[in-house]
């Protein structure tokens, strides 16, 4: 379910001084009934409140942002670095297996650092789309591919 937008919270808001104006104009041309007092209070009285309670999430959440994102790109930098790093590993790993095909121990134990290495790249990766609710503009801006090509090599030399 959709939340209401912070627009539509000053619609509420604006019903509710519009209703109270309304209250105002009716009770100034005849005398109105307890019911009748008490049904326009209540109604603009939820309107107001319904609208604020909007206004003030929305304005929080924003609040919450500005304050988070100074934060989030040092620490989404660090893992970006992280992730970087690990790609430089894999593709000297994969740069050695080329080298030595013929020595199958080294390659043996040249492909297990290379599934390490690729499991610890899918945990950088998820990371990183973890962070895409938080800094998309970020991801964006650096243009970090998904899920490495470097899993679909070290699968077809198995």
């Amino acid at each position: 379910m959709q939340h209401p937008t912070k627009s539509q919270g000053f619609w509420l808001v604006a019903a509710s001084i519009v209703m109270s104006l309304i209250f105002i104009g009716i009770s100034t041309f005849r005398q109105l009934t307890s019911l009748e007092n008490t049904l326009l209070q209540i109604f603009s009285l939820a309107l107001g409140l319904t609208g604020s309670f909007i206004i003030g999430r929305e304005g929080a959440k924003k609040a919450a942002e500005d304050m988070i994102k100074p934060h989030a790109r040092s620490a989404f930098r660090r893992v970006l670095s992280l992730y970087n790093s690990l790609s430089r590993l894999a593709t000297a790993i994969e740069n050695q297996k080329e080298q030595m095909p013929s020595n199958k121990a080294a390659l043996h134990s040249l492909q297990m650092l290379q599934g390490i290495v690729i499991e610890q790249l899918s945990t950088a990766d998820d990371a990183l789309e973890d962070w895409k609710d938080i800094l998309p503009e970020e991801l964006n801006k650096v243009g970090v591919n998904s899920k490495r090509e470097l899993t679909i090599g070290a699968n077809e030399n198995e």
